[in-house]
């Protein structure tokens, strides 16, 4: 079947009100709709939102990290600590982990853009990952940096990794990241 560009238009629309985590932006469940009931159609065939949707959409938005086209914020994020519970806590043990996580890193910089004034600062997480790898159950959150919508953006950036397959089964795992503003 061949799709017209206001048809594709009308799927993405559609998919954007009810899907939530579509962006990595919230919502309390994977896959739950942002609204309870079906979007309306226009008479232009284009699916619009209810405003119940609109207003979660909206709040849901304001409270994540600035639009993936905004440029990223000035500031350096390293790992700076990883402790497997009940361990061993050696290289080949936590490679898995290091390699799910770095690449978010970016997203991560996203985060600190509600950081005000900028300041250095570490954010440190317990995580438990399933002996399939997946996605991970924050199950602590220490950080003394303050931001609107800050603490709920790494929370949203550790709920998307697709973790891979921990070494030694189903695994707690403690993961540190210190945030360094550039010097200008």
């Amino acid at each position: 079947m061949k799709r017209t560009p206001l048809a594709l238009v009308a799927s993405l629309a559609l998919l954007s009100i009810t899907t939530p985590l579509a962006l990595g932006c919230g919502g309390s469940g994977e896959g739950a709709p942002l609204a309870t009931s079906a979007p309306s159609v226009a008479l232009s065939g284009v699916p619009t939102a209810s405003a119940s949707a609109t207003a979660q959409a909206s709040s849901v938005a304001s409270a994540a990290a600035p639009p993936p086209e905004a440029p990223l914020p000035e500031v350096e994020v390293k790992n700076i600590g990883m402790h497997i519970g009940g361990g061993p806590n050696d290289a080949p043990t936590k490679a898995p982990i290091k390699r799910s996580v770095e690449p978010h890193f970016d997203a991560f910089r996203r985060c600190y853009a509600v950081i005000q004034p900028p300041d250095t600062g570490d954010v440190s997480v317990d995580l438990r990952i399933e002996r399939e790898g997946g996605r991970a159950a924050l199950t602590k959150y220490k950080s003394a940096l303050k931001g609107e919508g800050f603490e709920a953006c790494v929370r949203e950036v550790f709920g998307a990794i697709d973790f891979e397959k921990p070494k030694t089964g189903a695994t707690v795992v403690s993961y540190s990241l210190r945030f360094t503003p550039k010097k200008r």
